[in-house]
């Protein structure tokens, strides 16, 4: 049962999803998803991506079973058919076709596509496109 507080969060600061390894998994999200690295130590990463941070923590730990209900990090992108092309030509699989998600009016409407990173962690892209 919600219990009314005078708390007041001002706003998402870090989206952390955990990795086996760090330095085996920033390839995929500097290279494949063309991230900015913004910071890289021993364990933790982090990539610009406007007002909150993303960033890479790692668990040696790390089950590979990452079943449903986990948060999913959604990515804005520009140009969503390009982008989704350009990941499958680079071999990443969708883990669905595209799906519409919303109606943004007459001209558009906004699109998904969720992938898995190297450790098995669900991503989701977002764009939106003309009708």
């Amino acid at each position: 049962m919600p219990v009314k507080t005078n708390v007041k969060i001002s706003s998402l600061g870090y989206v952390i999803v955990y990795v086996k390894d760090t330095k085996t998994a920033v390839p995929f999200y500097r290279d494949t998803l063309g991230m900015t690295l913004k910071s890289e130590e021993d364990g933790w990463v982090e990539f610009e991506t406007g007002a909150a941070t993303f960033a890479l923590h790692s668990d040696k730990t790390l089950s590979t079973d990452r079943s449903h209900g986990q948060p999913v990090p959604v990515f804005n992108v520009d140009d969503f058919y390009g982008t989704v092309e350009a990941l499958k030509a680079g071999g990443v699989k969708l883990l669905k076709e595209p799906v519409q998600v919303c109606d943004a009016g007459p001209s558009q409407v906004g699109m998904s596509a969720e992938i898995k990173d190297p450790d098995g962690n669900v991503l989701s892209l977002f764009g939106m496109v003309s009708k």
